[in-house]
């Protein structure tokens, strides 16, 4: 019998991803997913071309993003499902966001070019195709020009925190990103909490929740990067579960699929049911986002 899986974490041309809202949707289409999110970082501006691709095909498009935060000096993700995207305060934020992304990146390039490492604005742009910009294609850029073999390279070596090129991204805390999506009609859902160490999520996830958090990312796509084993990743997202249900969070899932060759990250990966996105909707109705 065939069971309905969905995809709720995943990246296009808008953020840092390689394939256009419309081919997210037609892969999806392709891998029989019954819904998928487009969560983009700190945009929904692949939201209408995915949903008008949606609506053709038959799939259900959830309107998402995802926005970054820092707590205690650690990078935490917060993905919003259900956005309005008229939202004026989703708007303002996300003008912000685009404007403190241009500069970060035109300072790495500059650092770059200081370095003996010539590259410019406008190729990394052009990589960009007017999505919202991020290391990945400062990254993109380094490997085209031959200066690293991958783009995986081009981070380690040179865009990574503790190179004398990176430059930290000025974020909200997680509770104010807790309600940016809150006042914009979403839910929020904390995104691969597997890979938070045991310690501080224990710590965070209460004043999360007393924040308004209302899901959590219980399947995820797997990445060595992070430093977990296989059998690490699959035993934590177990515990995941658990904890969802101790706090009285709705379960979420995706494979944060950029279109990279990660093949534990590749789209329907982490092998969500159907029944995640009901207790996600059944949740949002439930707190009145």
């Amino acid at each position: 019998m065939f069971l309905p899986e969905i995809d709720l974490h995943l990246h296009s041309t808008a953020s840092d991803g390689i394939h256009h809202p419309k081919e997210l949707v037609r892969m999806a289409k392709h891998l029989r997913l019954a819904a998928v999110s487009i969560a983009d970082h700190d945009t929904l501006a692949g939201l209408d071309e995915a949903i008008s691709e949606g609506s053709e095909l038959g799939i259900e498009v959830v309107p998402g993003l995802e926005i970054g935060s820092y707590f205690q000096e650690r990078s935490i993700h917060i993905l919003g499902y259900f956005i309005d995207p008229q939202s004026e305060a989703l708007a303002d934020f996300v003008r912000s966001k685009r404007s403190a992304r241009y500069a970060r990146a035109a300072e790495m390039v500059r650092r770059l070019g200081a370095g003996g490492l010539p590259i410019t604005m406008d190729e990394v742009l052009k990589v960009a195709q007017g999505g919202t910009l991020g290391r990945v294609h400062i990254a993109r850029v380094l490997a085209e020009n031959g200066v690293v073999a991958t783009v995986s390279e081009g981070f380690n070596n040179y865009l990574r925190r503790g190179t004398p090129y990176y430059v930290p991204m000025l974020k909200p805390s997680p509770f104010e990103a807790i309600g940016i999506i809150k006042e914009a009609g979403g839910i929020a859902s904390l995104a691969h909490p597997v890979f938070i160490r045991e310690p501080l999520l224990k710590k965070l996830l209460p004043v999360l929740c007393k924040a308004g958090l209302g899901a959590i990312e219980v399947l995820c796509g797997f990445d060595a990067d992070y430093g977990l084993s296989l059998e690490e990743h699959l035993l934590r997202c177990s515990m995941m579960g658990g904890i969802a249900t101790d706090h009285e969070l709705a379960r979420s899932g995706g494979s944060d699929f950029h279109g990279l060759s990660v093949k534990a990250q590749e789209m329907g990966s982490a092998h969500v049911p159907m029944s995640f996105l009901d207790e996600l909707k059944a949740k949002h109705q439930a707190i009145g986002a």
